[in-house]
């Protein structure tokens, strides 16, 4: 896979350049500069502006492009949050004359950063939610309310063929500028966290695909940009995914059953590994302050919540435990870890611990109990 140098601006395509910062961060922010040439006129267009913390990143890269931000025509901003918007009150300083495009539900929050009234359309009073640009190039406008705002809103470029989406399609822990498949848990676990429902998504995704011509890249606000067949599969994988409001009720009626569960593996590993390995562990979970945790811890080190998808925390939890053990203290664990969740009749994650156990243990002991079984083995 090509390399890029993330430290300037990338184009990628035909007088796009990709402006964002970076992806050494675990929620990586993408803005994008569109520069349009035609008819002897130059507009340029920043795509979801970022965070005012990157403020030096976008002025070095829009500079390197334009040689200046206030050559900075027009600002498009999918929603209101501060990583999208944060940087527009200072493009609008350099440039009095440029305009901010969102929707009409974005605006109302945005105007509160002190922006100019005057300077702003509603993409929702463009005909049919095009604009032709004075080059002759042409922009569509496509709603995706609730992904993960009321007034989310996509931009397509009719003329490169990308599809500017937003939060939606945006991923964690990506590692190159573009996506592959393996990029699709971090797609998926942002989604579940961030978007309300898969109603919400599926109608996303219907619109992503109605679009004519079809989109070559999908270039999102956070994670890699998707292009080529990926697009289908990713769509495909969008259809079906079940998320916030889904989970929520999908679990809720065992989840404080898990969360017991969960705890109660968290004490066995404690006792089995000592408390600086599950300390290390639980520490890889913690919030970075760029995205949220998937478990909420208490004082005492006990979880109290599960924000992600319920089953693939809970794995994900357990596999990172066993990444501190050698083969037989994974089996003594196993064993246990599998009688906790049988007991409390949870799911037994029958792929993780599929795995025989060593004939000196055995699950079900009527003259063991676990901490027997612990304390007979040497940690």
């Amino acid at each position: 896979m090509q390399q890029y140098d993330l430290t300037k601006a990338v184009e990628i395509s035909d007088g796009i350049h990709w402006v964002g910062n970076g992806t050494k961060t675990f929620l990586s922010r993408n803005s994008y500069l569109l520069c349009y040439n035609g008819s002897g006129k130059n507009n340029s267009l920043v795509i979801d502006p970022g965070p005012v913390v990157d403020v030096d990143v976008l002025i070095h890269k829009v500079t390197e492009v334009l040689g200046s931000v206030s050559k900075v025509n027009a600002v498009f901003m999918n929603h209101q949050d501060p990583d999208v918007v944060g940087n527009a009150p200072f493009l609008a300083r350099s440039n009095p004359h440029m305009l901010m495009l969102a929707t009409e539900d974005t605006w109302r929050l945005v105007c509160l950063s002190g922006l100019d009234a005057t300077k702003f359309r509603a993409v929702e009073r463009f005909k049919n939610l095009r604009i032709v640009m004075p080059t002759g190039h042409k922009i569509q406008f496509i709603p995706t309310p609730f992904c993960h705002f009321r007034g989310a809103c996509m931009l397509y470029d009719l003329n490169s063929r990308i599809l500017f989406s937003g939060d939606f399609m945006g991923g964690i822990a990506a590692t190159q500028l573009f996506a592959t498949r393996a990029n699709w848990p971090g797609i998926k676990a942002f989604h579940q966290l961030y978007m309300p429902s898969n109603e919400a998504i599926r109608l996303a995704v219907q619109r992503i695909r109605e679009l004519q011509p079809a989109p070559l890249m999908i270039a999102p606000q956070h994670g890699g940009i998707i292009q080529g067949e990926d697009i289908p599969f990713f769509l495909d994988m969008m259809e079906n995914l079940q998320v916030g409001l889904d989970i929520i009720t999908t679990f809720d009626k065992i989840m404080p059953e898990m969360i017991a569960g969960l705890n109660e593996i968290i004490a066995t590993v404690r006792k089995a590994l000592g408390e600086e390995s599950v300390t290390k562990t639980m520490r890889m979970f913690h919030a970075d302050g760029s995205y949220p945790a998937i478990f909420t811890l208490a004082s005492d080190g006990n979880i109290t919540e599960i924000k992600g998808d319920p089953m693939e925390s809970i794995e994900a939890l357990i596999r990172m435990f066993f990444r501190n053990c050698d083969e037989y203290q994974k089996s003594v664990l196993k064993s246990i870890i599998l009688k906790i969740l049988i007991l409390r009749n949870l799911p037994t994650f029958d792929t993780l611990l599929a795995e025989e156990y060593p004939l000196e243990v055995e699950l079900f002991a009527d003259d063991l109990d676990d901490t027997e079984i612990l304390n007979s083995v040497s940690f």
